[in-house]
């Protein structure tokens, strides 16, 4: 106590709060919130619906079993075999547009025949 009453003589200017933060404000502000919070969960369900058998339904649905790799070396080279035969052969991207995919070598080519930005053009 010796101490504030001379924290005040050298501080005149100081003044000490005359009462503390206002309990019902905030009390009220509390409860609203825990209200806002306990009501929440049945205005979810209240705007979305849901028929119990279609949630069941969606239960039932169960992913494939797993599906183990035996000979990882063929499956290996069956993959890059695959890869190999898409980027080496000709296939519609999209049929409607009019976009085919060509093999990298003839897109290389083709590209070096127009001499477009980047690529010089081909000598005769």
């Amino acid at each position: 106590m010796a101490d504030l009453a001379e924290y005040r003589q050298e501080n005149p200017k100081t003044e000490v709060e005359k009462t503390d933060w206002p309990l019902v404000p905030i009390g009220l502000i509390a409860l609203a919130v825990l209200l806002l919070l306990a009501i929440t969960p049945f205005v979810l369900i209240a705007a979305f619906p849901r028929a119990l058998p279609d949630v069941d339904k969606s239960l039932r649905i169960s992913p494939p079993g797993p599906r183990l790799q035996t000979d990882t070396s063929a499956d290996l080279k069956r993959f890059r075999a695959e890869e190999e035969r898409r980027l080496n052969s000709y296939y519609w991207v999209d049929k409607e547009k009019g976009i085919v995919h060509i093999p990298i070598e003839q897109a290389m080519k083709n590209l070096a025949k127009a001499g477009i930005a980047g690529f010089p053009k081909a000598s005769p």
